[in-house]
């Protein structure tokens, strides 16, 4: 995958503002193409704003991620559906472990990518869903002057009045399916504590 395209990957988990603001607000009733258009022009526009401070400080896009992603993106379910099975009865800390590991995982993989930003667009599809629907794909594409159009989808989820993102899609690749397939070996042999361990030696941290 093209560093351009992680870009994308990256910014969908950053969330909807910018580092020392409040997310930014949307309205209940809004559909869930409206909810993603916004999210993800803010979120570009956040990125290429600070690109040079967020390369050049980590802990600031630690912090962002920390204090921006959770409120708009459901990453407890999109970590769950990772694990799969296994999940069910894993315990309540092995959950927030591999919660926490995943998230440093992403962050890791994802960072290096900022510094590709640049003329993106992003232009999202009507939506194809009737409106008391609540849990839907959003599809959508990437617009750049150099190079073809790169197809985005999102799984996108509505509870408690709020739309969250659980799940993306790059080009057909879904990212739950990706890590799923890289996770389960590890835990049919190691079980839930072997992810563990490999998430944080991949995170430095074993």
């Amino acid at each position: 995958m093209k560093n351009a395209v992680k870009v994308w990957f990256l910014g969908m988990l950053l969330g909807t503002a910018g580092f020392g603001f409040a997310p930014a607000a949307v309205a209940d009733d809004v559909q869930a193409n409206e909810f993603v258009e916004k999210f993800s022009n803010e979120v570009l526009t956040e990125i290429k704003a600070r690109k040079k401070e967020l390369v050049a400080d980590p802990a600031k896009l630690d912090a962002l991620i920390d204090q921006k992603v959770m409120p708009n993106v459901n990453f407890r379910k999109m970590t769950q559906l990772v694990v799969g099975a296994p999940w069910r009865a894993a315990t309540p800390a092995q959950r927030d472990a591999i919660v926490e590991q995943f998230k440093i995982l992403l962050t890791k993989t994802y960072a290096g990518a900022l510094s590709q930003v640049g003329d993106q667009t992003l232009k999202v599809d009507k939506l194809r869903a009737r409106p008391e629907d609540t849990d839907v794909v959003v599809n959508s594409q990437v617009l750049r002057k150099d190079g073809p159009p790169v197809d985005l989808a999102y799984r996108v989820e509505k509870k408690d009045g709020k739309w969250k993102i659980y799940d993306l899609s790059v080009l057909g690749l879904w990212l739950v399916d990706s890590y799923k397939a890289q996770f389960q070996p590890i835990i049919n042999q190691s079980g839930v504590d072997g992810l563990i361990s490999s998430l944080k030696a991949k995170n430095g941290q074993g």
